[in-house]
């Protein structure tokens, strides 16, 4: 039998075992002029140095992961990242930027990186380092849009809970460094050591891929905007140049793979989960990862979640994947605080669950947790304290909630990104059928 402080734990343990630096070392090494990524192989001159580049919330990490594998062969590191730089490297240039919303270090950024490539030769060799977050991080608007209305564009797409993939296509063509466009800057070889945010592990979606190839268009970006009601609102710069591009059939973004970029998946919400069962496992739980990915709105999610709920006697259940919120009301929170509060208002009282939702970068929304975790007693602890459940769903105010209930998940930020982690564990011999909570 588990109890709510030893799942906590396991999700810390979770967030320790998928570390960026732990996976890259685990995958990576440098040996006989050879660097190796698992079983294939670059292959370096004697004579030649090697380039690192990189953007993404777990660049900094990922980065410290090859200095130590191979340090005398790097000749410099030009990284943008979102979080305070603790990586002292001479030869090292960081620029700390913005997320969720591009910004002048966003445009930063994207140029000194271009800068970076433009200065390389065919006959040089990149690794580039990229992880979740780029898509805001790392951005230069195309001619013609400003920067304050790409951050509205972006701004609205995310306030109206627009899919990530959705969201990435249109970014990627109103960008001068998205969707392969910031490869068309170098001919070296490079490889691209990537972690994915993103379902199903897609190339073209992951942080924009400023490296990979864009099969979606002009017209796919215009569709969503129109299939979400977003586009007659947006900045008229940006809808005149969507729709302009359409009719005069505008230089589409790459569509073929660039020969000299290989791109490698070190880490994804599968690898997450899986890190999860053997922790639960551990645990003697038996634990089972559920095939549904989490994609949904908050709300369809919770009632798909209450539902899976209401079958099962007993067992440990792995979720994974990343709900969307169409955020409302004015307080702090985000899609897995937001996730456990509307589970918690619906909780099956003839049951005995544990339900945690958290994020793998340690922040979720606009807090500083990661998510929110409750049990049986915790419906108890809300009574005593009086708290209102439907006011704070109502004004969107899960952290203020769960901050009371001292029940939030706060382990910092991660530095990494692989989505969310959800898990449910039903326990059928304590308060079975107690309905007096």
């Amino acid at each position: 039998m588990l109890n709510k402080k030893e799942l906590e734990n396991c999700f810390l343990s979770i967030l320790e075992e998928i570390h960026p630096k732990k996976l890259i070392k685990k995958q990576c090494k440098f040996e006989d002029d050879k660097f190796y990524i698992n079983s294939d192989f670059l292959e370096i001159p004697k004579n030649k140095k090697i380039h690192i580049l990189g953007s993404g919330k777990a660049v900094i990490s990922m980065a410290e992961a090859l200095y130590e594998i191979m340090e005398e062969k790097i000749q410099k590191a030009t990284l943008v990242g979102a979080y305070e730089n603790n990586l002292e490297k001479n030869n090292l240039t960081y620029i700390k930027s913005t997320h969720p919303l591009p910004s002048q270090k966003s445009i930063e950024g994207a140029k000194a990186l271009i800068k970076e490539f433009e200065s390389l030769g065919e006959d040089d060799f990149f690794i580039y380092l990229l992880s979740g977050g780029n898509s805001a991080l790392v951005e230069l608007p195309i001619d013609g849009i400003s920067l304050e209305e790409f951050q509205e564009t972006t701004q609205q797409m995310l306030q109206n809970s627009m899919p990530i993939e959705s969201i990435n296509c249109v970014r990627k063509h109103l960008s001068a460094v998205k969707g392969g466009r910031l490869a068309t800057f170098t001919k070296a070889k490079g490889v691209v050591l990537t972690l994915s945010d993103v379902l199903g592990n897609n190339l073209e979606a992951i942080g924009s891929a400023p490296l990979y190839f864009d099969s979606t268009t002009f017209q796919n970006a215009l569709d969503d905007l129109k299939k979400f009601d977003i586009l007659e609102s947006l900045p008229s710069s940006v809808r005149g140049y969507l729709e302009n591009a359409v009719q005069s059939k505008t230089l589409e973004t790459p569509k073929k793979e660039f020969p000299n970029i290989k791109h490698y998946l070190i880490g994804s919400n599968d690898i997450l989960l899986n890190k999860a069962k053997n922790i639960l496992e551990k645990k003697n739980l038996n634990p089972i990862i559920v095939d549904e990915k989490i994609e949904d709105d908050v709300e369809i999610v919770c009632e798909n979640l209450l539902n899976f709920c209401k079958d099962k006697e007993e067992g440990c259940f792995i979720y994974g994947g990343e709900a969307t919120v169409n955020v409302k009301g004015k307080g702090k929170g985000g899609r897995n605080q937001h996730l456990v509060l509307s589970f918690l208002n619906s909780y099956p009282k003839d049951k005995d669950i544990i339900f945690l939702s958290g994020a793998s970068d340690g922040i979720d929304g606009n807090s500083d947790a990661s998510g929110a975790i409750i049990d049986k007693d915790t419906i108890k602890k809300m009574q005593e304290l009086d708290l209102d459940i439907k006011t704070y769903m109502e004004n969107f105010d899960s952290n203020g909630f769960f901050e009371k209930l001292n029940q939030l998940l706060k382990p910092g930020p991660t530095h990494n990104n692989m989505l969310d982690i959800v898990i449910i564990y039903i326990n059928s011999n304590k308060n079975k059928g107690d309905k007096n909570v």
